[in-house]
């Protein structure tokens, strides 16, 4: 492609590193490939070309208002026939890099490392006066995708989580009391608990010289003590929440002189969903609220889903106590990883809504321990996208699906649309649970009236492809073999279908794991130990 900078070739630019080495090796490899132009990179200003200048030197900063420029965010600025990536922060800087590469020149980088460039024939100018800033929504971005391991990834598409170095991630109180047993919850009224709580939670610090975020949360059960002390606190509260706070904001005031960088992250799950009437969060607490009840059909601002109606409540009464509200959103089916979870018309739109309610930190959970058999990397790379910028339109979010469908599918990629749109038509109406079956979600007697059609669609894009692309079509399209299978079981493509996802190492669901030999006359549903 050929891009200009007010009109000047950019062949006539060179970088200034300032120091920001990295940043300035990536934006040379991208701009290269794209435009065949190789820029040439100095330390400092030698002002006898245009430059592209990032970073700040420490004079420059000083007359510089990024005042406005919070977390890793920054300005890309041009001005008197140079380009400025400006940031507060190193990361910030790289980030700017990127987010040129990507609104700039087309670049998408989508997952698993697959670089892709949106329209390598076009024209682009960035005009006199230019100015874009970008402050993300949320100071704390994770995915849990497996496509999304790569750190060179997350880094491209500002998925941040590991720059906080979370320590003990959750459900960890039975450890930290030592009672060592998953299946209760310690006694938060016991000082001897809160004791073996801190002293552990001390050791671990102390062994974990760089950690920004240690979790001190209730285990994974219903379990919570239901002593005359703790019941008290929590009538009181008007929440289970209220003794867990109580204890966790004890650990924080015991930790915050000795590590000051060091926040304690917490649950609101399940039973502690609901805000306490009192006690608010230590400015050191961290309150990571949980959707696991919710319909994920339905935006969690619907007005007319009834299902979403409570979280929304607690999530304003904690937005309105909390001084770091991190959300943990779920995205998969946990029950089916790999037949459809038409989700996608919420994924931007309830990114939105958490921003809109003073959520600081996003997890969207997908399916972490399975390479997906579905749509799992269109999935993280719009959510690693919205995370981004949870405010763009609708129809940015469908280009950004598109560019994905296109790099990752290839020339077949609007056959795949329509199996999507399709799954969306289908499901609406319904309310859709991270646990839901198949046909649930949409009519067994519906995928059967479409089954010829639909076959016809994943079969087209498959003869279109080249071999990297109908590798990933033969994957994504395990969906719809899951479904066929579930309504039409039988011997042949049953030991066909099983022999593809040891191939591809897809799971069925998150804690179940296959039969060696399973009896393929049945459906894949009861294939699992």
């Amino acid at each position: 492609m050929k891009l200009t900078i007010a009109k000047i070739p950019l062949n006539e630019f060179t970088v200034v590193s300032h120091g920001y080495d990295d940043a300035a090796d990536v934006l040379v490899k991208y701009v290269s490939l794209a435009t065949g132009v190789n820029l040439p990179i100095e330390a400092v200003s030698q002002k006898e070309r245009h430059e592209i200048r990032l970073g700040s030197p420490a004079d420059v900063c000083k007359r510089l208002k990024l005042d406005g420029i919070k977390n890793d965010g920054f300005v890309l600025k041009e001005a008197l026939g140079n380009l400025l990536i400006r940031s507060n922060t190193e990361k910030g800087v790289l980030n700017g890099v990127y987010d040129f590469l990507h609104r700039c020149l087309g670049w998408r980088f989508l997952p698993p490392d697959i670089d892709f460039l949106r329209s390598p024939d076009e024209e682009a100018d960035i005009p006199e006066g230019y100015t874009y800033s970008h402050n993300p929504a949320y100071e704390y971005r994770q995915l849990d995708w497996v496509s999304t391991h790569s750190d060179e990834w997350r880094e491209k598409n500002h998925v941040n989580f590991r720059e906080f170095n979370w320590v003990y991630f959750v459900h960890t109180l039975s450890a930290l009391a030592e009672t060592n047993d998953p299946w209760g919850q310690p006694c938060l009224s016991d000082e001897e608990v809160f004791k073996k709580v801190v002293k552990n939670v001390r050791k671990i610090l102390d062994e974990n010289p760089d950690c920004k975020i240690i979790s001190v949360s209730q285990n994974d059960n219903q379990n919570y003590c239901k002593c005359e002390k703790c019941a008290a606190v929590d009538e009181e509260e008007g929440s289970h929440a209220g003794s867990l706070l109580r204890f966790v904001n004890r650990v924080a005031d015991e930790i915050k002189d000795d590590y000051p960088d060091v926040s304690i992250d917490t649950l609101a799950y399940q039973y502690t969903r609901k805000a306490p009437l009192i006690t608010k969060p230590r400015d050191n607490v961290i309150i990571r609220l949980c959707s696991i009840e919710c319909c994920f059909a339905h935006g969690l601002n619907d007005p007319d889903c009834e299902v979403n109606a409570a979280f929304k409540h607690d999530i304003i009464e904690w937005g309105k106590i909390s001084k770091r509200l991190y959300i943990w959103d779920y995205v998969t089916d946990f029950t089916y990883y790999i037949p459809p979870f038409p989700n996608w018309r919420v994924l931007r739109e309830n990114l939105e809504f958490f921003a809109d309610n003073h959520a600081a930190g996003m997890y969207p959970e997908g399916n972490y321990n399975s390479v997906s058999g579905e749509f799992g990397e269109l999935r993280a790379y719009l959510l690693a996208r919205a995370m981004w910028d949870p405010y763009m339109s609708d129809d940015e979010m469908n280009s950004y699906k598109e560019d994905f469908l296109r790099g990752y599918y290839g020339k077949g990629w609007r056959e795949i649309e329509k199996f999507i749109d399709f799954t969306l038509e289908h499901s609406e109406g319904r309310h859709m649970s991270i646990w839901q079956h198949p046909f649930e979600i949409i009519p067994r007697e519906t995928y059967e009236k479409h089954e010829s059609e639909i076959d016809s669609w994943w079969d087209s894009a498959y003869a279109s492809s080249d071999e990297k692309e109908k590798e990933r079509i033969d994957r994504s399209r395990m969906q719809w073999d899951a479904v066929k299978l579930i309504m039409h079981p039988n011997q042949e493509d049953g030991k066909k279908f099983y022999d593809k996802m040891k191939k591809y190492a897809v799971k069925w669901n998150e804690w179940k794991e296959l039969k060696t030999a399973p009896d393929f006359k049945l459906p894949p549903t009861e294939w699992l130990k």
